[in-house]
């Protein structure tokens, strides 16, 4: 075939893939503009996602999808009480089948995504009551959750994926008080949370699954007063948590998880307390907001581990940071509040200088961004270079929780809209987001169809080689600065003519097809001039030997 009909099948493909967001499917098909309102995604297998939805006609409240409409489908009347989790080939969820007896509900269900196979799973009392299963989170070869009963209130539960290998783990409060409070990880297969016992109070706990390895790390408050952790996260070998200690106030803690072992980190020496919470780890780095002391206020907290965190204080104002994760090379990108430009997109690379607002994306003092916006929610990381989020500028999207979907590669150049879904200033609220596959799904109101299921095609960030044509050296400089050439290296298994288009982040060209001329087989060197005009990131693609493409990101500046 000839390589430039093969080049154009390619752009073709690339550009579908960037296009604005496409509707899975009008799930709730039979009450028009009512919608589904999906939510709750999660992988079964490598092929196959189920999420909650609603066809209350159908009585169907449980879908699967193989991201076609056709293979789009209810698994039955289940009424989902948990977050839905995989492990291995499998979800697992907490909840109840309504054509069921009323002891269905509180129990745990299972599903390999098809109406066979998703069938109760679990009871926490059988022929009994059980009273309800709150929160579960899955690890490598386990998950976690609590299950509530009338006998021994809630405690931490246990299971591998089988009816035998799933039970209570301990009854940490003996009787009917509840053992578990909440603030449930799994990191490595440990469980860590906050457990009570009349003795300690809330504490700290650990679990590795079994009895033995159960138990509180250490009363972080003395007696029976309450310690209250929360935010269990890993960062640079620890876990890393807030809370309040007999003498100091609420503070972050960390512990390598064995008994007794928990330190003090950045203390004021006070007992007044600096109520860090929103810890993320980012390549080793732990980011966390705090109260950074007077005047009072919400900033920013970067600790690599050593000595005292670093308070990122914004000399004008407090920014009340929110929704941090983690972004780039051990930066992290949020949204905060800004007097004169609202709340807005910001990005950090931990320090002060390096500290800012990307884009003021609605002009002025209006919020261009949710204001209790979460990570997955109504924003989606990609790869560390991208974020998709809920985004308002005035134009596509304004008024009262008005959002379109936007994207952003951490700089004012490359913020994007999407897609004008709903067109003029109206919006489709996008949230909810899950990755599956190459496609981003997420929830979005349509005006004609209500709120159902969409996709966006993600494209790759990194060089992605196919047949006849490989990267041998990644475009540099990258960002590229204005008025100089771009330059590359390619390995090709045939010679042949070497073409090359440049790609927005919605799959449009932005520069006309390049012919660069014959290379030989082997390794070759490409220098490129790009558009001089042009700013932000893009994509540009090489077509070259008797098939085959790669695509690359490029920033220009």
């Amino acid at each position: 075939m000839n390589p430039k009909v093969l080049f154009y099948a390619a752009l073709l493909m690339l550009t579908s893939s960037l296009s604005g967001q496409t509707l899975l499917k009008d799930v709730e098909d039979l009450l028009p503009g009512s919608g589904s309102d999906p939510s709750n995604w999660s992988a079964v297998s490598n092929s196959l996602f189920i999420f909650e939805g609603r066809n209350t006609l159908q009585s169907q409240f449980l879908f699967a999808s193989d991201g076609t409409t056709a293979g789009t489908i209810g698994l039955g009347s289940y009424l989902v009480d948990t977050d839905i989790i995989r492990l291995g080939n499998k979800a697992y969820f907490g909840g109840c089948n309504i054509n069921f007896s009323a002891d269905s509900c509180t129990s745990l269900y299972v599903s390999d995504g098809t109406v066979a196979g998703t069938e109760f799973f679990f009871d926490l009392v059988p022929g009994g009551v059980s009273l309800g299963i709150e929160d579960i989170v899955a690890g490598d070869s386990l998950f976690f959750f609590s299950g509530h009963t009338m006998t021994e209130g809630y405690e931490l539960w246990r299971s591998n994926g089988t009816a035998a290998g799933t039970y209570r783990i301990a009854d940490i409060a003996p009787g009917t008080e509840s053992g578990y409070i909440g603030e449930l990880a799994v990191i490595d297969d440990v469980a860590y949370f906050a457990g009570y016992t009349a003795q300690d109070g809330i504490e700290p706990w650990r679990s590795d699954g079994t009895p033995a390895g159960t138990y509180m790390i250490a009363d972080l408050n003395d007696g029976v007063a309450n310690g209250n952790p929360s935010w269990f996260t890993a960062s640079g070998g620890y876990i890393y948590f807030s809370g309040l200690g007999t003498n100091s106030g609420v503070e972050v803690r960390r512990t390598n998880g064995q008994q007794g072992n928990i330190e003090l980190i950045g203390d004021q020496g006070t007992t007044d307390s600096s109520w860090p919470s929103q810890f993320v780890d980012s390549d080793g780095t732990l980011y966390y907001v705090a109260e950074g002391g007077p005047p009072a206020g919400f900033e920013l907290m970067v600790y690599n581990h050593v000595g005292m965190p670093t308070h990122l204080d914004i000399p004008t104002h407090d920014i009340f940071p929110r929704a941090l994760m983690a972004f780039g090379d051990g930066e992290v990108i949020f949204h905060a509040k800004d007097t004169a430009s609202g709340r807005e997109l910001w990005k950090s690379d931990g320090t002060l200088a390096g500290t800012q607002m990307i884009i003021d994306l609605y002009p002025g003092p209006k919020d261009g961004v949710f204001e209790t916006g979460l990570p997955g929610e109504s924003f989606y990381v990609w790869n560390d270079s991208l974020v998709y989020f809920a985004g308002a500028d005035s134009v596509h999207a304004d008024g009262e929780h008005v959002y379109e979907l936007f994207v952003s590669d951490g700089t004012a150049a490359g913020t994007h809209l999407i897609s004008d879904h709903n067109p003029g200033p109206e919006g489709t609220n996008p949230g909810d987001f899950f990755e599956f596959g190459n496609r981003l799904y997420f929830a979005a109101s349509d005006p004609v169809v209500g709120r159902e299921p969409f996709y966006l095609g993600l494209a790759s960030t990194t060089a992605i080689s196919q047949q006849d044509i490989s990267v041998a050296q990644l475009p540099y400089p990258n960002p590229l600065p204005k008025d100089m050439s771009l330059n590359t290296a390619i390995n090709l298994t045939t010679g042949s003519n070497v073409y090359a288009q440049l790609f927005d982040l919605q799959g449009q060209s932005v520069q006309g097809l390049q012919d660069l001329g014959y290379y030989p087989a082997g390794k070759n060197t490409l220098e490129i001039q790009l558009a001089n005009h042009l700013q932000g990131l893009y994509y540009l693609v090489l077509n070259g030997g008797e098939g085959g493409q790669v695509n690359m990101k490029v920033v220009l500046e």
